[in-house]
């Protein structure tokens, strides 16, 4: 026969649980609420340079800044031509991985297409280097000799022995990805090639694949949806406050989180979050003339 607790110990161990998952809230809970706080704080912020860059594609054709968000951002999306979206995403370094990741993640024939691209460019590169390093023509075609590229190189050098002569002619016969991967993948080659390797931005590759109709549809609607994300602060919903000052010598934009004392004394309204979440509100900084106040004060 079961032996049955006291009605005591009962309660006493039910309030032990309530202690337990209350003393567990108390840890979770204000690490969940500041952990929203920051994240809307670095979005808040991105937004806030993000309009920066979208006014400096704007002020590049208006010679003014405009205090009306929607008018810059209806102005980029609705260029026909696409130019003014690729002029965003060069100086919208962070978007634009974010969208070069993206299609050649997902997009086979993207991820290709960019890997050809890099290869010719770094095989015209190499070609241009080993015309004053012999040495290196040989070692690649060395390299090359080692891979499905063999009959190439013995075909290029029965012509012509010269080390140059030899290189220029499997690269003029050869698919750049085939002649760049082996090499590549070799530990002496890789440092010299890295070296040598010419300096692609993020934004060239993407200017790339626009010339695709597909990906240039992807392209916009993600610079699209990005742009109308950056209307208003997450953490009040109000939009941000452009100011612009314009005379005849200087053209200043500054832009402020809409935050204000209004907003931090109707936190305090919220009890669980301003008391038992130790939530704190504060404005998330400006941009006042390009200096951002969130990297100055660091």
């Amino acid at each position: 026969m079961a032996k049955v607790k006291p009605r005591g110990s009962i309660i006493l161990e039910i309030l032990i649980v309530i202690l337990i998952v209350a003393l567990v809230a108390t840890i979770l809970y204000p690490k969940m609420v500041w952990n929203e706080a920051e994240k809307n704080t670095e979005i808040c912020r991105k937004n806030m340079d993000r309009i920066l860059k979208a006014e400096l594609v704007y002020l590049k054709y208006h010679n003014n800044y405009e205090d009306t968000l929607d008018k810059v951002i209806n102005f980029i999306q609705e260029d026909t031509t696409g130019q003014l979206t690729l002029e965003y995403l060069y100086s919208d370094t962070a978007l634009t991985v974010e969208i070069l990741n993206d299609l050649t993640n997902k997009d086979t024939v993207a991820d290709l297409f960019i890997k050809r691209f890099l290869a010719d460019t770094l095989v015209r590169t190499i070609l241009f280097n080993t015309k004053y390093d012999t040495n290196l023509a040989g070692v690649i075609l060395k390299r090359l000799e080692t891979t499905n590229l063999r009959d190439s190189v013995v075909a290029a050098r029965n012509v012509d022995s010269t080390e140059i002569y030899s290189l220029t002619r499997v690269a003029n016969h050869n698919p750049p990805l085939e002649i760049v991967e082996p090499l590549q993948k070799d530990d002496s080659l890789k440092i010299v090639l890295q070296r040598i390797a010419p300096d692609i931005s993020k934004g060239a590759l993407v200017d790339t694949l626009y010339s695709n109709p597909k990906w240039a549809e992807k392209i916009d609607s993600v610079v699209a949806i990005t742009l109308e994300g950056i209307k208003i602060c997450p953490t009040n919903e109000d939009p941000y406050q452009i100011m612009v000052e314009d005379t005849t010598v200087i053209k200043v934009l500054n832009i402020y989180c809409p935050i204000d004392s209004a907003d931090i004394e109707q936190s305090k309204q919220d009890f669980v979050k301003y008391f038992l979440g130790h939530l704190r509100l504060d404005n998330h900084g400006n941009i006042e003339a390009g200096e951002k106040s969130w990297l100055i004060q660091q």
